[in-house]
């Protein structure tokens, strides 16, 4: 197999104010990272003298054309958070890929249960826009986003807009929030306190419209403890794929 090099993609935009953690890079990539499966990128950037690779997951729906964007999370402290927020716009930066994926046709699966933590919502966003935009696709989604706080969900208004379509829900655990009326009306409906747990995830998938089949996707202590919760509740391999 050849080797993946990186390419050169121009920085288009710096986060703004409705998607503060979303950067769009003009793409040169052949088409198959918009194709409808879940990819990843990886960049790289030299930090103190010493090449750094981060990978990251597009977020672009699927009938983007001539950009791509992903998802990052920057600390006010770490030398690869400070090296990307050092980026301006009309910046080259290196990025190569695609890499991995988990196959996605319309119809596949009857519902899709998410489980995701953070940027784990990452991967999720282009396969829910691929199902909406897609008038013959009738699979349901369940998505359960695990934040610290309200301020901290990823992408809301986009998941605010999806939520709208007559197969697609959103839900959120937010683990240091203490009262529903610090969230706006339209989120205090779909919104849970504290972690998410086997009962919770037990309960998520009752409602489920038909037999789900779960994405998880986190960080590691995450994923485990939602494998685990599945496999207590019933779910065998092949009914759950982990990232």
């Amino acid at each position: 197999m050849p080797a993946v090099l990186f390419r050169q993609q121009p920085l288009l935009q710096e986060p703004y104010r409705t998607y503060k953690n979303c950067w769009r890079f003009k793409s040169r990539f052949y088409p198959l990272i918009f194709a409808p499966f879940l990819i990843f990128l990886s960049f790289r950037g030299v930090v103190n003298g010493l090449e750094v690779q981060r990978a990251y997951t597009p977020i672009t729906p699927v009938n983007a054309e001539g950009f791509f964007e992903v998802l990052i999370k920057c600390y006010k402290t770490g030398l690869m958070s400070q090296y990307i927020k050092s980026w301006k716009t009309g910046d080259t930066i290196f990025w190569r890929g695609p890499f991995g994926g988990f196959p996605y046709t319309a119809n596949q699966y009857g519902e899709l249960l998410m489980l995701t933590s953070g940027t784990g919502i990452a991967p999720m966003l282009p396969i829910i826009q691929y199902i909406t935009e897609n008038e013959d696709d009738e699979t349901f989604v369940t998505l359960v986003g695990c934040f610290r706080t309200f301020e901290n969900i990823y992408m809301k208004t986009l998941l605010q807009e999806q939520s709208r379509f007559w197969n697609i829900r959103t839900f959120y655990v937010l683990s240091q929030e203490q009262s529903l009326k610090n969230l706006p009306w339209s989120f205090r409906e779909t919104t849970h306190f504290g972690r998410i747990n086997e009962n919770l995830i037990k309960s998520m998938v009752n409602t489920c419209r038909r037999q789900p089949f779960v994405l998880v996707c986190g960080s590691v202590t995450f994923n485990e403890d939602m494998e685990k919760c599945l496999k207590a509740i019933g779910f065998e391999k092949e009914s759950y794929f982990i990232f």
